[in-house]
């Protein structure tokens, strides 16, 4: 990912310290400390010498050679002399290491951290996944714990509680596609939601949470691969009742539940004699991402609400979320396809009245 200039200026200072390195380090910069990302640029700077320039949030390096002991380390804002973050490391022999750069200046202090890599291969078929927390969008410990989370809700490896500048063990995982979330400690709300991502046999890798939600969007950064592509995350915007186009005295409502990457709801409409049809829908968990979901349509039958008698699967809803007032739909029974609009009915502080 990292594509600005590599060792600029201070490669023929470095060379002699380099010819017999044998540490290693990647440097990151995952400090959200300005909105702008051109404000987020600093130089790093090796023994009073600067290695790398313009680096930017979210960037980091392949692995740099260093020759094993004591090295200082300082972040300098690009267009000043003031050192902003500095820090001491022995780097010992035949060693892999991380050192980023996290806090904002504000919810958490500017800081550089350093992990120690283990590159070694994991068991055949499997991969090593670490999780390091690096996002500081609340003051206190306590407010910045999340929990990793399938799509679907539920915890993996256990890991709840998770708070900033936490970093977990390696994970050593089955290979395949993975699609998990990082939620509140409870699960109740969604932070940060990649896409499903493929794991092949054999790869190492660290996920680390950026971003402060103030300054900079949370992301994941998947290092020493790339940043993960994320979807909208699910929450409660979708909720509520929606007329259909052109059909009077007909609708749904649509509920989401984020928790469990999920939509459930109520489908109203009538038959050709005018009688009630009762219908509801579900999605499975993971089905719902924010935008999309495809859930499967339930008839209930039974002269009133309080004497059904059967509840069965007749065929699906799917759902297109186009903005806050407008949702799509395609309902297919049997053979029948209709394509019809839901608007929204019930404003919310997400969607107000449309004018």
């Amino acid at each position: 990912m990292f594509s600005k200039k590599f060792f600029i200026g201070a490669v023929a200072a470095l060379s002699s310290q380099l010819a017999f390195a044998d540490a290693r380090v990647s440097v990151a910069h995952f400090a959200p400390f300005a909105s702008d990302l051109d404000g987020t640029s600093v130089s790093v700077v090796l023994n009073g010498n600067v290695a790398l320039e313009d680096v930017k949030f979210k960037d980091f390096t392949p692995y740099i050679s260093l020759q094993p002991g004591i090295w200082v380390v300082d972040i300098v804002p690009t267009g000043t002399d003031t050192v902003a973050i500095t820090q001491t490391y022995n780097l010992q022999d035949g060693k892999d290491y991380t050192v980023y750069a996290s806090g904002n200046g504000t919810l958490q202090p500017l800081e550089l951290f350093a992990l120690e890599d283990d590159n070694s291969a994991p068991g055949a078929g499997n991969v090593k996944i670490r999780v390091v927390h690096t996002a500081p969008f609340a003051a206190t410990s306590e407010a910045t714990e999340v929990s990793i989370r399938t799509a679907g809700g539920d915890l993996v490896a256990g890991l709840q509680g998770v708070p900033y500048e936490a970093a977990t063990g390696y994970l050593e995982l089955p290979a395949g596609t993975y699609d998990l979330k990082v939620a509140s400690n409870n699960g109740q709300v969604n932070y940060i939601d990649p896409l499903p991502v493929a794991l092949p046999a054999g790869a190492v890798a660290t996920l680390f949470a950026v971003g402060d939600i103030v300054n900079q969007d949370l992301g994941i950064i998947a290092t020493p691969l790339t940043e993960l592509p994320l979807r909208t995350p699910v929450d409660d915007s979708t909720n509520g009742a929606y007329a259909l186009d052109g059909l009077d005295g007909q609708g749904f409502w649509f509920t989401p539940i984020p928790a469990q990457n999920r939509a459930v709801g109520a489908w109203y409409t009538y038959g050709a004699d005018g009688s009630p049809i009762w219908f509801t829908f579900e999605s499975e968990p993971g089905d719902f991402d924010g935008m999309h979901a495809m859930t499967t349509l339930y008839q209930s039958t039974g002269p009133t609400m309080n004497d059904m008698q059967m509840t069965e699967p007749v065929g699906t809803i799917e759902f297109d979320v186009i903005d806050c007032s407008l949702m799509e739909t395609t309902v297919t029974i049997g053979d029948s396809v209709t394509m019809i609009d839901g608007l929204r009915l019930t404003p919310s502080a997400s969607c107000p009245p449309q004018n």
